[in-house]
């Protein structure tokens, strides 16, 4: 799933989901989110109620979702219905797990190293109850 995404969030500057997908394909998720199944057409209206977008533009953003295992798709006649292929959280936890493989291969102890002196600096309380952890997990 999402092979290489890692290096899409590195060159990117948006937040979240938002660093691993553009924003026409966040706002087709969202969709996916939503619904239990969306057809391209459906999308389309939805998304140029605040925006102008080609029906093409939208049907290429999806069929791409899919390729990358995002949506699921499924022929009815001669449509495809899409949906989600995991839930918001689920894709989240998928995405950080793609993330840290990549950088723990390219990178090794000075990932987790990197790793450690940001949460030291971001949440001091929650490196703290991992240390905690870790020195329980010494003691057994």
């Amino acid at each position: 799933m999402a092979r290489g995404i890692y290096r899409k969030a590195t060159r990117t500057g948006g937040k979240g989901l938002g660093k691993f997908l553009g924003a026409l394909e966040l706002a087709v998720m969202e969709l996916a989110w939503k619904r239990s199944g969306l057809t391209v057409k459906e999308a389309h209206e939805a998304l140029t109620r605040s925006r102008s977008l080609a029906y093409t533009t939208v049907m290429t953003v999806m069929s791409r979702l899919a390729q990358k295992g995002l949506l699921l798709r499924e022929k009815h006649g001669r449509a495809y219905t899409y949906r989600a292929a995991h839930r918001r959280e689920e894709l989240r936890g998928l995405l950080a797990a793609e993330v840290s493989r990549a950088l723990l291969a390219d990178f090794g102890d000075v990932a987790v190293v990197q790793f450690v002196n940001q949460l030291e600096r971001v949440d001091p309380e929650l490196m703290a109850r991992l240390q905690h952890l870790t020195r329980a997990d010494d003691d057994e």
